[in-house]
């Protein structure tokens, strides 16, 4: 089973239908597919096997997909690289994964080795293939499972394991999502995020049913308002980050949502503010989705209720969760089963039977079922903060010190101490550079909301939190 002869198939009649748009170029199916065609043959003459570990280093945008979809096509397996890694962990990536073959855009990356560039029609931006000599012990285990992605995650504590993902779990894993997102050919989709991150679950459904993809440029609100303007959208795929820009801008008026169905945030948590302020401003409500690399989407809040907006919803039929080791307010470690599951991390190498428990997968997340069995997340199990034998949720303090005006983004953490075990801290990014931070006055909005022992003992005001390769804040600041 190949994924893009499923997604050719079955976007057969869509051939004449925009697949891709950015701000100055279209894309159909029919163009996409030559595109990509084209591509394959360029990587055939290079004699790349079936299952050759294939990292990919190139601009986000028509190209990207392009280049994956080839990769895909010749049962290859696509290793995507984060646009902004730095060398040490563009090596890591090689290494660990035991990459075969490295793909590039020459602006992204120098090499000492010679190698013909070749371009791709669409941007005609200038790729290079280096032949490599990974090697893995378990290849034929490894090719067995069909594989068609490995997604290397470092992870927020820096371990980096490697997640092998089948054809046929992406298969599961989009008609799974799409019970709730119920994509369809009459779908515009605007699309911020990282491809690096979200591509999977996300794009290839879309592209199984023929709809188009709004392509921005990652530039916040510029690339948003772009965005909105190239067409009447109807589907939201962004960040927390994009809502907030979305509501704050002046620059983008509330009558250029008026098609918009559904607003999915994924990524990191919603903040209860923004998505009120979203409400008001564009009259629908966010649906946070709660995505997880080795188990897919398996919950995406679709309620359009205010009174569950913060939690991620009921879990998706076909999809199990349970919590372990709950506490007084039901509040516990949050394991997960279903379809599309991962097939097995890769170093060290491991398949998913190996892994699981019982065939549950346990998320390392902290959660509580309500009565309307609709979930709700209090960050990871490793950032409970524990002040004098007392529990402090890291997820919950951050999400009221980003309700706090000018702030962006904050990072809660404990810091250990002889007398109280660790003393709850936070870093705090503000909106822009220009701003001063009103400590005192977000000391006292944190009094009004929190328990006194769980607002932060100081706050330091940083120009940005050190991220994964995989868009995630770092435990280790």
């Amino acid at each position: 089973m190949n994924i893009v002869k499923i997604i050719q198939q079955e976007s057969k009649k869509y051939l004449n239908h925009v697949a891709l748009r950015d701000t100055v170029s279209i894309l159909t199916y029919e163009q996409l597919f030559e595109n990509v065609k084209d591509i394959v043959q360029k990587l055939r003459n290079d004699e790349i096997k079936n299952h050759a570990r294939i990292a990919l280093l190139c601009p986000e945008g028509v190209d990207y997909i392009i280049l994956v979809l080839a990769i895909l096509s010749l049962d290859a397996v696509a290793v995507p690289i984060h646009l902004n890694s730095s060398k040490k962990e563009i090596k890591r990536v090689i290494d660990e994964m035991k990459i075969e073959y490295f793909i590039f855009e020459e602006t992204l990356f120098h090499s000492n080795v010679e190698n013909a560039p070749f371009s791709i029609f669409y941007k005609k931006h200038s790729f290079v293939i280096q032949h490599l000599n990974g090697k893995l012990a378990e290849q034929n285990e490894f090719e067995s499972l069909n594989p068609a992605f490995i997604r290397f995650s470092s992870g927020t504590t820096g371990k980096s394991k490697g997640v092998v993902i089948s054809h046929e779990s992406i298969l599961e894993r989009t008609d799974t999502a799409d019970q709730v997102l119920k994509i369809s050919s009459q779908d515009v989709i605007l699309w911020v995020l990282s491809m690096s991150c979200h591509f999977v679950v996300t794009i290839l459904l879309f592209l199984r049913r023929g709809a188009t993809l709004v392509l921005c440029e990652q530039s916040i609100p510029q690339g948003l308002v772009a965005g909105l303007s190239q067409q009447e959208v109807t589907f939201i795929y962004a960040a927390p980050i994009h809502y907030q820009a979305m509501v704050r801008s002046v620059n983008i008026n509330p009558n250029i949502c008026s098609q918009v169905r559904m607003a999915v945030s994924t990524a990191v948590s919603l903040n209860e503010q923004v998505a009120k302020e979203f409400r008001e401003k564009f009259g629908l409500e966010v649906s946070a989705a709660y995505g997880i690399i080795e188990i897919g989407l398996p919950f995406i809040n679709h309620s359009g209720n205010p009174e569950f907006r913060l939690s991620v919803g009921e879990i998706l039929p076909g999809y199990e969760i349970y919590i372990e080791d709950k506490d007084v307010k039901g509040i516990g470690s949050v394991y997960l089963k279903g379809p599309g599951m991962f097939d097995a991390y890769f170093s060290p190498w491991q398949t998913r039977n190996q892994v699981l428990k019982e065939g549950w997968f346990k998320t390392g997340d902290l959660g509580r079922i309500d009565e309307n069995g609709y979930l709700y997340l209090y960050g990871r199990l490793d950032q409970v903060i524990n002040f004098m034998g007392m529990k402090i949720f890291a997820e919950e303090v951050k999400q009221v010190l980003e309700s706090f005006p000018d702030v962006q983004e904050a990072f809660v953490y404990g810091e250990p101490h002889d007398s109280f075990g660790q003393i709850p801290k936070a870093r705090i990014v503000l909106e822009s550079t220009k701003l001063k931070l009103n400590i005192d006055g977000l000391r006292r909005f944190c009094y009004e909301i929190l328990a006194s022992y769980k607002v932060p003992k100081d706050f330091e005001c940083v120009a940005s939190l050190k991220k994964t390769m995989n868009d995630k804040v770092m435990i280790a600041q």
